[in-house]
Order: structure tokens, then C-alpha cells, then sequence
């Protein structure tokens, strides 16, 4: 009778070093793709002194001036160029990103934004308004809270009115990584929804965003329209928008 039980307890020992072992080697592995794909992730937005992304930006105003619509088309040509780096009081490398406006062959300088990067996120910080732009590592269906560091209820001013644009703002998500040409050279491309089109009838909001591995952000549009036309819920927002924007911005350069 002792022999069976015997062997039993060999036949477990064995398929517990053995287990053991493979469990080993998978964590190993998982170790290495994790760093690897935390490596991979940061290529969405190299981020280097002196590197830089120019834009053309097509934009559309609407802004309610005592009851006259007012409709303001602006486009041109942005250039955003890391220039140099500092450290805040918690210590973290923050990157100081100039942005310009090309007008008469001549760029001028509009306004200049940061970008710190850390671990696990891209923070980036405009007008005074801190955004978590990615999250790493990145993978397909990850989400977060880009207003995360902001009040979602502040209001900011579009051509002098006041409006929450990131009011009830749900967490943006990667919703694809595909394979796409980019100036002549197949690269990964990020696809994130920040807002999916959210139309009923008195608002509309969308925001999506794509990056390119080795390049950074290539694309982004992003629409906010307020109405109180209630009876021109059929209408196009183009047509019955009182306060609100469109921005189209496209990569045309990089370096």
C-alpha cells in the first residue's frame, strides 16, 4: 500500500518542479515583453530637445455676438519645437515646447506649453490647463482620464465667451494600433478616441487623436458646438451652431 502512495508523492514533486520551472520562465518572459512594450510605447511621442512637428491647422469659430452668428475661418501653418528642459519642484524633467505661427515666410512665436513625461504618462500643460495626453505602457482598449489633474467644470473662453469644453468628458481610450503609410514609410499608428461624437440637441463634442511610432502626434480633430435652437435639431451644427469651434489639425513636417 506504501508503494503507490510513494509514488504518488515522486509524480507530485516532479509536477511541481516542473510547473514550477515553466512558471518561472513565463514570468521571465512577461518581464521582458512588458519593458519591451513600455520601450515601444514611448516611440508614440519621442520627446528630445529639438525636435519638432509642423501642422497645418484649418479651424472654424462660432461665437453668438447679441443674437448676429458670427463664423471665423482660420488656417495656417504651426510649428511646435521642443527647446529646452527644467526640473519643478518635485524634481521631474519638464520639456518646454515652443509653439509658432508661420505669417509673411516669418514664424512667430503664439505661445509656449510644457510636456512632462514620466513612467507611466504624458502630461501635458497649456494655457495653464494640465492634460494626461497618453498613458504608457500602450495597448488596444487602454483608458484613462485625460481631465484627471483639472476641474472638468472650468469654463474657457472661445473667442470670448465661456463654454466647459471638457464638462462630462469620458475617459479616452485607444481604439486601434494599425500599420499606415507616413511620409513614405509604413509605421504603427495609434488611433485614440477622446469623445465620441456626442450629438443631441443642444451640444456636440468629439475629439480623436492619432500618433505614429518614431514620428509623435500626426493627426487630431476636435469639435465643441453649443445651440439653443431647439428647432433646428435636423440642421447641420454648421448651420445652427451659436457658440463653439472645429479644429482639423494634419502633420506636414517633422524632425
Amino acid at each position: 500500500m506504501k508503494k503507490p502512495y510513494c509514488l504518488f508523492i515522486f509524480s507530485m514533486l516532479i509536477s511541481t518542479v516542473y510547473f514550477s520551472s515553466c512558471e518561472k520562465e513565463i514570468d521571465t518572459d512577461a518581464v521582458q515583453r512588458a519593458k519591451d512594450n513600455l520601450e515601444k510605447s514611448y516611440q508614440y511621442y519621442p520627446i528630445a530637445i529639438g525636435k519638432s512637428w509642423t501642422y497645418q491647422i484649418d479651424s472654424i469659430y462660432y461665437s453668438d455676438n447679441l443674437g448676429n452668428i458670427e463664423i471665423d475661418t482660420i488656417r495656417g501653418l504651426y510649428r511646435e519645437t521642443i527647446v529646452d528642459t527644467f526640473k519643478n519642484s518635485s524634481d521631474n524633467v519638464i520639456y518646454r515646447v515652443l509653439k509658432e505661427k508661420l505669417e509673411n515666410n516669418i514664424w512667430f512665436v503664439t505661445r509656449v506649453y510644457s510636456l512632462m513625461p514620466t513612467t507611466n504618462q504624458l502630461i501635458r500643460t497649456e494655457d495653464n490647463t494640465q492634460l494626461i495626453d497618453l498613458i504608457f505602457p500602450l495597448q488596444i482598449n487602454s483608458t484613462w482620464n485625460p481631465t484627471a489633474l483639472i476641474d472638468a467644470n472650468s469654463t474657457y473662453l472661445v473667442r470670448g465667451k465661456g463654454i466647459q469644453i471638457f464638462k462630462d468628458w469620458p475617459s479616452a481610450y485607444i481604439s486601434d494600433i494599425v500599420e499606415e503609410e507616413v511620409f513614405g514609410e509604413v509605421r504603427e499608428v495609434l488611433k485614440i478616441q477622446d469623445v465620441k461624437p456626442d450629438d443631441n440637441i443642444i451640444l456636440f463634442q468629439s475629439s480623436t487623436r492619432s500618433y505614429a511610432s518614431g514620428v509623435g502626434m500626426i493627426s487630431k480633430e476636435q469639435a465643441f458646438f453649443t445651440t439653443q435652437k431647439t428647432e433646428l435639431a435636423e440642421k447641420p451644427w454648421e448651420e445652427k451652431a451659436e457658440i463653439g469651434f472645429k479644429c482639423i489639425q494634419t502633420l506636414v513636417d517633422y524632425k
